[in-house]
């Protein structure tokens, strides 16, 4: 596909914002004021290896484009939130536990170098910690915590109203703390991580382990539907039902959120934790067991003015802080 016209301009003020996920990529077109002009959503088929990935994500900018029959010049630039860490600075993704065999991708670069228009790249919690701080749930908050909750665990940390990225770019992957030092291996390469507890792929690793186990043991595990196309909705409501497999790893998957979001406010005093993410569909049967560990398990002293709820953006957070980059971005 050829490159499109390159004549950079911001009078329009609209900007593209990716949101690379370890299932999906999503893609829209943004205006100033937060409203999307055209969003889509496609399969990210990581498995298909990286460079695949890579012109999925360049094939689906340029379908936004198209769509709307725009010039690049009317466009600000390209924010991209990405998952692992990040070296916003740079561009680079240093390594993603959920896109195999991503080590070390300038990935900014190689979509800058087919748009030639500035790109930023952010991790993607940092991303949509500022979509929902800008647009969303958290306006006004300087001192938060955006909890991104989907394939993997991630969170945005803005604090004293700026994206909080540590000394080596590399803040907030509260995925990572070990919640269980004897738990299964995660996909970083450690062992018992929140993220291999609390996560989509850390609640279906389980899930398959378990099953497998009890086949082994000539039991016949008390799971009907096909894991590789089973939800986390119906993965959580098997549990409400009562299915004692799933019910178990649910239950135990809450539990070491609610002790890692719990270790979080202790540390940074946070004014308010924001939820996003596939976990946070569940509403009110996730969120109200998860506050009754995080304030048995949080120093008391934080909890008095700390709130806790879901983003306002949904789906939409990473793709719309992703865009907000190019104009609110500190």
């Amino acid at each position: 596909m050829s490159k499109l016209e390159n004549h950079f301009e911001t009078e329009d003020e609209l900007a593209i914002g990716v949101d690379l996920g370890g299932s999906k990529i999503g893609i829209a077109l943004v205006k100033k004021n937060g409203e999307i002009e055209k969003y889509i959503k496609i399969p990210t088929h990581a498995e298909q290896g990286q460079e695949s990935t890579i012109n999925r994500i360049k094939q689906g900018i340029y379908q936004v484009i198209e769509q709307k029959d725009l010039r690049i010049n009317k466009i600000s630039g390209i924010g991209i939130g990405a998952p692992g860490p990040v070296d916003y600075k740079e561009g680079v993704i240093h390594c993603a536990p959920n896109l195999p065999g991503w080590k070390e991708v300038p990935l900014a670069n190689i979509v800058k170098d087919e748009f030639q228009i500035p790109v930023i790249m952010e991790n993607d919690a940092n991303v949509a910690a500022w979509g929902e701080k800008t647009f969303g749930v958290a306006r006004g908050i300087d001192d938060m915590v955006c909890l991104a909750m989907g394939t993997g665990i991630g969170a945005g940390l803005i604090l004293s109203g700026k994206i909080y990225h540590g000394k080596n770019n590399l803040a907030g992957e509260i995925g990572h703390i070990i919640v269980n030092k004897e738990g299964p291996r995660c996909n970083c390469g450690n062992y018992g991580c929140l993220e291999a507890y609390s996560s989509a792929a850390g609640i279906k690793n389980r899930l398959y382990s378990k099953i497998n186990k009890l086949k082994a043991d000539n039991q016949t595990p008390p799971f009907i539907s096909d894991l590789d196309d089973i939800s986390l909705v119906q993965i959580f409501k098997m549990a409400r039902e009562g299915n004692e497999v799933v019910k178990d790893i649910v239950e135990e998957a809450i539990e070491y959120l609610g002790i890692g979001i719990a270790t979080v406010i202790n540390i940074l005093n946070p004014e308010m934790i924001v939820l996003v993410g596939g976990l946070a569909n569940e509403g009110d049967k996730l969120l109200n067991p998860l506050k009754e560990i995080i304030y048995k398990r949080a120093m008391s002293s934080h909890l008095p003015d700390l709130k806790i709820v879901f983003g306002k953006l949904g789906d939409y957070a990473g793709v719309i802080g992703a865009a907000a980059l190019f104009w609110n971005y500190v």
